[in-house]
């Protein structure tokens, strides 16, 4: 081999070691971003959220949002830790369902916090739960200050079927305090990408469908023995 060849081919090997190294660093990038996307997307809360229930007056889901977030105070009770969602106010009014729906798919793909329409602004509270009577896919989007829950019409199939509802709101308020999917449909928040859906929660006993042990420790972990509100 002539020394010509010989330097290009250590510069083809040079080569194709940036490249390989491009490509570590790639694959790299590709686990490390979206886990510390979903960080903040699933952060704790650093004070008590105020949670306001905004519906139609009367709508027969509003004790059922207050059914779920006593579930939950109870189970932050019961995990030692003293944070809790705040008081409850229910209010009268409407999101669009133009934005609701919006941001139903922001929140099946984002990783990130979310930018929230100006149609939420006018109602006060950390933690807004919309009760609509438009159809999308129920979601949890948490944007830069406060959450909002969207829960779709509740007079059409699966939340019309028993214990569905109770469990829908409770796993969405669940993203809210910072708990993501998981894949096992025995457990409450079960969802996307596992074939888990709404329905799941089916039961002619009333209940809420349990968490994990892992679930649980990562709300000790959020919400430590030592919380305290900035």
């Amino acid at each position: 081999m002539t020394g010509g060849q010989s330097a290009a081919s250590r510069n083809r090997a040079r080569r194709l070691l940036r490249v390989a190294g491009g490509l570590l660093v790639a694959l790299a990038l590709a686990k490390i971003v979206p886990a510390v996307a979903r960080s903040i997307r699933y952060s704790a809360w650093k004070r008590v959220p105020a949670v306001t229930v905004v519906a139609t007056p009367g709508d027969p889901r509003i004790p059922v949002v207050r059914e779920a977030v006593a579930h939950w105070n109870q189970t932050f009770s019961e995990l030692g830790t003293p944070f809790h969602l705040g008081a409850l106010t229910v209010v009268a009014g409407s999101v669009p369902a133009d934005d609701l729906r919006a941001l139903s798919e922001q929140s099946q793909s984002a990783l990130s916090r979310i930018k929230l329409p100006a149609s939420v602004d006018r109602f006060s509270g950390d933690l807004l739960v919309v009760l609509s009577d438009a159809d999308f896919i129920s979601f949890a989007a948490r944007g830069s200050q406060r959450t909002i829950i969207g829960i779709k019409n509740g007079n059409a199939i699966p939340l019309t079927q028993p214990n569905v509802l109770r469990n829908v709101i409770a796993h969405e308020l669940g993203h809210s305090i910072g708990l993501p999917h998981n894949d096992d449909p025995k457990l409450l928040m079960c969802g996307r990408p596992a074939p888990c859906r709404p329905g799941a929660f089916q039961s002619d006993t009333p209940h809420f469908f349990p968490l994990s042990a892992a679930e649980k420790e990562r709300l000790r972990t959020l919400y430590p023995a030592s919380w305290a509100t900035n």
